[in-house]
């Protein structure tokens, strides 16, 4: 039972998958329309929309296509947009703290001696404290 239900599941996920292809095939021909100006695009469209409506298992390899290339262009992504904010922002803020004097971490302080860089805090917490944490 569990793997009819599961079978069901994909296969109505797959169909979903495949329907909205469609459409992506269909919001990309209508682009290529607006863009070159040639009938056949917008004819192909509307052919790719009703076929989409009837029988959206037709784009199931295209679904698949689909699908993989935005698994990958995601993973790619990330990492590119995560790299490009760290040396837009993050990297300038150290240099413009080094060139500050700024060392909040007492790195210059760091295994100079025998003592350690850790600063003691010995405070006793209120209740006040925890209206107001910041």
């Amino acid at each position: 039972m569990d793997n009819k239900i599961k079978s069901l599941s994909k296969t109505a996920e797959n169909r979903r998958q495949a329907s909205d292809s469609g459409m992506a095939l269909v919001l990309i021909l209508l682009i290529c329309y607006v863009i070159f100006a040639i009938k056949p695009f917008f004819i192909a469209a509307i052919a790719v929309l009703v076929l989409d409506m009837t029988a959206p298992i037709v784009f199931l390899p295209f679904a698949k296509l689909w699908f993989g290339f935005s698994r990958i262009l995601g993973s790619v992504m990330s990492k590119l947009l995560l790299g490009i904010v760290f040396f837009v922002v993050v990297t300038p803020t150290g240099l413009f703290r080094r060139l500050l004097g700024k060392d909040s971490l007492r790195l210059k302080q760091f295994k100079k001696g025998t003592a350690s860089v850790f600063g003691t805090r010995d405070h006793e917490y209120t209740a006040e404290d925890l209206d107001k944490p910041f």
